[in-house]
């Protein structure tokens, strides 16, 4: 079974490659509204496919773990993409699976393209398309079990608490904004994930005070209306799709 959590198309591409390997079903969690039990056959493994948010995983990512059933595991697989380093997100997923009561995860890192134009400028087409070549030859790695999981040291787990909380500040949905090139699509509202967003005066708004920080309106927005404060503005937008169309 493949759990994943997509904003941009980075997880859900490696979520679709190891589906495509050891088969098992392939669960979208922003398709799921309510409490379910997820049952696997004996000796299957267990995949989550994440974005890694501040050393750590998303909001929703982790009350999904919490608030479902997962039953007959005997092994968690955890690859968190990432636009370069996890810092201690290992030792928040290994705390969070211990308090279910489920086995400890082999989490692997996976650096692709980041989508976190907030702090971090986009790569430009070219280089985006290297990286993204780069972690492909990674990801083979680890659906051959080649790769070396992550393991992150004492230290780092140590100051992980303080980074993740950073997330946590970034999570109001204050900032966002949107300008006049909106076109009324509500294509930002019907993918939040959260449903932290609702439509206006013929623009979308945010109706709650704080959302995922996952940056999926921002950057599927067909015409770039929105962005969140002034550090986004003149930044790219980025998919995981659109790097591959031709333009």
């Amino acid at each position: 079974m493949v759990i994943y959590y997509s904003a941009t198309g980075n997880s859900k591409h490696v979520a679709l490659r190891v589906q495509e390997v050891f088969k098992g079903d392939l669960v979208d969690i922003c398709k799921y509204g309510q409490p379910s039990s997820f049952y696997l056959e004996d000796e299957e493994t267990l995949f989550f496919v994440t974005f890694n948010c501040f050393w750590g995983i998303s909001a929703h990512m982790e009350a999904f773990i919490r608030e479902n059933e997962f039953k007959n595991v005997s092994k968690i697989v955890a690859i968190l993409t990432c636009g370069g380093y996890l810092g201690g997100a290992d030792g928040s997923l290994e705390k969070i699976f211990f308090e279910k009561g489920l086995p400890e995860p082999t989490v692997y890192s996976l650096a692709m393209v980041t989508n976190y134009s907030i702090l971090h400028d986009i790569p430009k087409l070219k280089a985006q398309k290297k990286k993204l070549l780069r972690s492909e030859k990674v990801l083979d790695k680890i659906l051959k079990g080649e790769q070396k999981p992550y393991l992150s040291n004492r230290f780092i787990r140590g100051i992980t608490p303080k980074i993740h909380g950073e997330y946590e500040k970034k999570r109001t949905t204050v900032p966002f904004s949107v300008n006049d090139a909106c076109i009324s699509c509500g294509l930002c509202v019907k993918n939040c994930p959260v449903h932290a967003m609702g439509m206006g005066e013929r623009k979308p708004s945010w109706a709650l005070p704080k959302c995922d920080n996952c940056l999926r309106c921002l950057h599927r927005c067909p015409v770039e209306a929105i962005n969140y404060g002034e550090s986004t503005q003149k930044r790219l937008r980025y998919t995981y799709e659109s790097c591959f169309t031709e333009r």
